[in-house]
Order: structure tokens, then C-alpha cells, then sequence
């Protein structure tokens, strides 16, 4: 019977040593697959010349990060937004000033072939990009208005 008990603590060892192995790995591919959509991020939105430094996070679903963007124009707040609806999902990115007014959106691509790549349209694809813009908008009027140091 001690025999058993033996086992059965050996087994349980090796058990826990895999899964704990098996959540470091995740942990791992899930850290440079987040640093490699940042750095995604940063390269769609930052201009030539200027430099760009992460500013914060927002837990808002359509976008993750808001980057500050210091250009020769001076200071600028920027996201890579999600939008989704029916006939597919996009990307754009979005810069901002820091009263959170919108400087320009560009669209960086899509799932469905028939939206429209030019951003004006986006009111047509995706109804409710106004309200999604409102938050962004908010979020860079926080930031802007926090004046905590850029995180890089």
C-alpha cells in the first residue's frame, strides 16, 4: 500500500511538473505574440521621423494600446482600431491630437473584399464607427490630460 501511495505521488508530481511546463510555454508564445503585434502597431502608425512610445492600454475590445507620437507637429495620440460588423471586420489606424480631435484614419486592411478601402466610407461598412471613434477620441483626451511618462 505505501508502494502505492509512492506512485500515486510521482505520478501526480510528473503531472504537475508538465502542466506547469505546458502554462510556461503559453505564457512564452503568448508575450512575443503580443510584442510582435505592438511592434506592428508602432510601424502602421508611426511617420517617417517621428517617434513613437507606448502611452497606454484601454480595455476596450476595439483597441488595446494607445501609442504617443512625438513629430516635428508636434504631439499626437494614435490606436490601431477593430471594427467589425456583419459584412466583415477592418483595421485603421487613427491618429489624434491631444484634445482627442481626429487627425486622420487610414485604413490599414480587411477581411471582406467588398468594403470599402477608403476611410470615408467607413460610416457605410461599419455603423456604429462614430461611437467607436467617441471612445478613442475620450481615451486620447485622458491620456493626454494624465500626463504620465510614455512606457516603451
Amino acid at each position: 500500500m505505501a508502494l502505492d501511495k509512492r506512485e500515486r505521488i510521482i505520478e501526480n508530481l510528473a503531472v504537475a511538473s508538465a502542466l506547469g511546463l505546458l502554462a510556461l510555454v503559453v505564457g512564452v508564445v503568448s508575450f512575443f505574440a503580443d510584442s510582435r503585434v505592438a511592434a506592428e502597431e508602432r510601424a502602421a502608425l508611426a511617420p517617417a521621423g517621428a517617434s513613437i512610445a507606448l502611452a497606454g492600454r484601454s480595455d476596450d475590445p476595439t483597441f488595446g494600446r494607445f501609442y504617443l507620437i512625438q513629430a516635428d507637429s508636434g504631439p499626437a495620440y494614435a490606436a490601431v482600431i477593430t471594427l467589425r460588423s456583419a459584412a466583415g471586420s477592418a483595421l485603421i489606424a487613427a491618429r489624434f491630437t491631444p484634445r482627442g480631435e481626429v487627425m486622420d484614419l487610414r485604413f490599414l486592411g480587411s477581411c471582406a473584399s467588398r468594403l470599402s478601402q477608403d476611410p470615408k466610407n467607413l460610416a457605410l461598412d461599419f455603423p456604429d464607427v462614430d461611437e467607436v471613434l467617441a471612445r478613442a477620441s475620450a481615451q486620447a483626451r485622458y491620456m493626454a490630460k494624465s500626463g504620465t511618462e510614455p512606457k516603451s
